[in-house]
């Protein structure tokens, strides 16, 4: 692609000769910026026009040539005086405004990634740090453009009647169906309708009481059920380790007796049939241990060239780390932490699911222990940037099963909170030799 094929300046001439011309009562649904302007002379004009309409005054080339004077914008008098002018008196507009912005934004982002694919090919050949490093922030620099691309600002709401009228409708004939993706887990899927894309779940418990066994059967309804890929990032468990778990569980066969070498014939086909449904589902599994958000970002991003993801699950959470923000103390670490797998959500336009640890203090309550949003640790961002908090309650050990029979057996799972539905919670029936929850 030529240079001069990244700008047109008779658009951008017959953008500014319309404003000139008819005013700018119009520049509300347009989302430019004075920077997406390829000539620097109406690059001023347009910052003028833009802070003379901030002010309420009208726009003209009389206002507009008094604003650069007055602020001292004007690098050539003579010359942009009879620049303004002839914009004024000469530009066609045969279009509507919209239509010379739509070109002037589309170059101007075009200009932009070209920049950075410039820049990228200077840091690939110059930079001496590790290939991971280099790829990760030029795909982090091109995935920030391609973002802005699609920020559509401050727009009115008179354009949306047709999509709003086409959302109501299919609310309407959803009749209470399940929109989200379903775990499977059927009354968690009713009181959250699914999870829906760009949502952020944190899942927590204490040690011992099952997160990673829940978030690995969620993993495997979704890619074995519903053939959706799901991507795992284990900080703490190996490859083998989940794999074993995912296996087991879809088999039903003990663990530890498969550890001992302790299984029954009749174990030996339904193990085979497990080895063969997981291994060719759409499960990708990380457990290189040590990850940084760029790491996380990154792998996520590689992937997507390729996938369309259904689901993306980090074993957990504490457990990652964020050199760029470890000056500012542990708080403002995983508050980056968050903040990084919300926007993965967003960005992948899939749900993501990140185990987290929980504070000691639910340990020192004489009374009721059932977890509480405070007991995260580090709860504060944590259940600022989460959609859906869910947490296993499983009781004081041995406790509640002599006080109630029924609770053998069974965990507590607690919808805490719920952006888009109801919070409570439901019982799961748990067997941890089976790396199983099930339904009751």
């Amino acid at each position: 692609m030529q240079a001069d094929s990244l700008f047109e300046l008779e658009s951008e001439k017959s953008f500014l000769g319309f404003l000139l011309l008819k005013g700018a009562d119009n520049l509300i649904d347009i989302p430019l910026v004075p920077e997406d302007f390829y000539q620097d002379t109406n690059r001023r004009i347009y910052k003028a026009i833009l802070d003379l309409v901030d002010k309420r005054t009208a726009v003209d080339p009389v206002s507009v040539l008094n604003f650069l004077k007055e602020n001292s914008l004007l690098k050539d008098p003579e010359r942009e005086y009879e620049y303004i002018y002839s914009l004024y008196k000469d530009s066609v507009v045969s279009h509507p405004l919209g239509y010379y912005a739509e070109r002037i934004k589309r170059l101007s982002e075009r200009r932009k990634y070209s920049k950075l694919l410039m820049n990228a090919l200077e840091l690939i050949q110059k930079e001496p740090g590790e290939n991971e490093s280099v790829f990760n922030q030029i795909e982090q620099s091109l995935t920030e453009v391609s973002r802005s691309a699609d920020v559509k600002g401050l727009l009115p709401v008179s354009g949306d009647k047709a999509a709003l009228s086409e959302y109501i409708k299919e609310i309407m004939e959803s009749r209470g169906q399940i929109k989200g993706l379903r775990t499977n887990f059927t009354q968690f899927d009713e009181m959250t309708s699914g999870l829906k894309e760009y949502e952020m779940m944190v899942l927590a418990a204490r040690p011992g009481n099952g997160k990673t066994t829940l978030a690995l059967n969620i993993a495997s309804n979704v890619a074995l059920i519903h053939n959706r890929p799901v991507v795992i990032f284990s900080l703490e468990m190996s490859r083998m380790e989940l794999l074993l778990k995912l296996v087991c569980s879809y088999a039903q066969v003990e663990s530890n007796k498969l550890k001992r070498s302790e299984v029954t014939k009749s174990d030996a086909p339904k193990l085979i049939d497990a080895i063969i449904k997981v291994t060719s589902s759409p499960i990708y599994i990380d457990d290189s241990g040590a990850l940084s958000v760029d790491d996380f970002k990154g792998r996520v991003r590689k992937l997507l060239t390729n996938e369309t993801l259904g689901l993306i699950i980090v074993d957990y959470l504490q457990l990652m780390n964020d050199p760029k923000n470890r000056d500012g103390g542990r708080q403002q670490e995983v508050s980056s932490i968050s903040r990084a797998l919300k926007q993965m959500a967003k960005e992948a336009r899939c749900p993501v699911i990140a185990l987290s640890q929980m504070n000691r203090s639910i340990e020192q309550r004489s009374k009721d222990q059932r977890p509480q949003l405070a007991d995260l640790r580090e709860s504060g961002a944590i259940e600022q940037d989460a959609d859906i908090v869910t947490f296993i309650y499983r009781g004081e050990k041995g406790k509640d099963e002599e006080e109630d029979p029924r609770m053998k057996g069974m965990a507590e799972i607690i919808i805490a909170k719920n952006r888009s539905g109801p919070t409570g919670s439901f019982p799961l029936a748990f067997r941890p030799e089976l790396s199983r929850f099930d339904n009751v």
